[in-house]
């Protein structure tokens, strides 16, 4: 990795770049991962964990942001209240505090199997919590079968 070479240290979470703290590829891509893990799981705190105290999830995009750790609590609880099955889909694509992933939510209602297929899209702060979170879907994203 270049910034041990400049520095003569490991950096596991941040790199120095021009100037300006910098998440990692990396660590992004982790948080990421944790994020699906969590949803699998419907592990309300291990969603809630990944988020700085004044983040806003804007979930679809287009929607009412839901603003600060105790809207975006209410948010998911109110997701996972039936099990989801959720998948990446390619890589997760992470620079300069922000990355964006392909992805699947599946699950079923009424007999009925619902998948929704968004990108979502985090900007991350200096501590490399999440503090912006969109949702980017539409009606082709959304396929429902019986």
């Amino acid at each position: 990795c270049w910034p041990s070479l400049i520095w003569g240290r490991p950096v596991l979470r941040r790199v120095l770049i021009f100037g300006a703290e910098m998440n990692t590829a990396e660590h992004m891509t982790e948080v990421v991962q944790r994020y699906v893990v969590a949803l699998n799981a419907s592990d309300l705190e291990g969603i809630v964990a990944i988020y700085a105290d004044d983040a806003t999830v804007e979930d679809p995009v287009g929607s009412e942001p839901q603003r600060g750790i105790a809207a975006i609590r209410a948010f998911y609880a109110n997701s996972l209240k039936l099990p989801l099955q959720v998948a990446l889909h390619g890589e997760v694509r992470a620079t300069v505090n922000e990355a964006a992933f392909a992805f699947t939510v599946s699950f079923e209602y009424q007999g009925r199997k619902t998948t929704v297929a968004p990108i979502d899209f985090f900007r991350f702060n200096e501590a490399g919590k999440v503090v912006s979170m969109r949702a980017l879907f539409g009606e082709k994203n959304i396929r429902v079968s019986t």
